[in-house]
């Protein structure tokens, strides 16, 4: 009950606010059943990139190599094949590391719902990266990168986490101290 009331207060704060403002556009409020079935999504994509990792595991990181290569051949920017022959391919395993714990960081983070727009912000410049190289490469379909980028943004945009993920808990009490400090309030805002 106290959820709902909390809801409506800020319902009349947005609406005030936007009364002030001259806007005319009604806010939009999540229904349960919608928080619920975003958490799914979050779920669902977590699940991809969990899954993700293990054609790629350490410590020789299989396949990977080939990845790299191939992005470097058919990248839409200008540049970034200079990139990844010059930089990342000579130090391929302190990249294949990285990559590896980044989309590990993203799997626990959106299967869990723990510091879920963290997560989704990862997971966003991640399937970025991998659009710019991949994405017109043979057999690839360019769509597949497009929507795991929209998927990150999705996620990172709505508080995913705070229905069947540990946000929920977490949440409130990062709320609670974002008034004592700056690391609180970043904190507060990436769940």
């Amino acid at each position: 009950m106290s959820s709902l009331s909390s809801s409506q207060d800020r319902l009349k704060s947005v609406s005030a606010t936007a009364q002030e403002r001259g806007a005319t556009i009604a806010p939009i409020i999540l229904s349960e059943r919608s928080a619920i079935g975003f958490a799914l999504v979050r779920i669902f994509v977590g699940y991809l990139w969990f899954q993700q990792l293990f054609w790629k595991l350490p410590p020789h990181f299989p396949n990977l190599h080939n990845y790299i290569v191939e992005e470097a051949k058919y990248t839409i920017i200008p540049g970034y094949s200079f990139i990844l022959n010059q930089l990342f391919l000579p130090n391929f395993s302190l990249l294949a590391t990285a990559t590896w714990s980044a989309e590990l960081v993203v799997a626990l983070c959106l299967l869990f719902g723990v510091f879920t727009r963290f997560g989704a912000i990862l997971a966003t410049l991640l399937a970025l990266q991998l659009y710019v190289g991949l994405a017109y490469a043979p057999g690839e379909w360019y769509w597949t990168y497009g929507m795991l980028v929209l998927l990150g943004i999705t996620v990172a945009t709505i508080p995913a986490g705070r229905r069947l993920g540990v946000d929920q808990w977490l949440a409130p009490r990062l709320q609670a101290a974002a008034s004592k400090g700056r690391l609180s309030r970043i904190l507060s805002w990436l769940v």
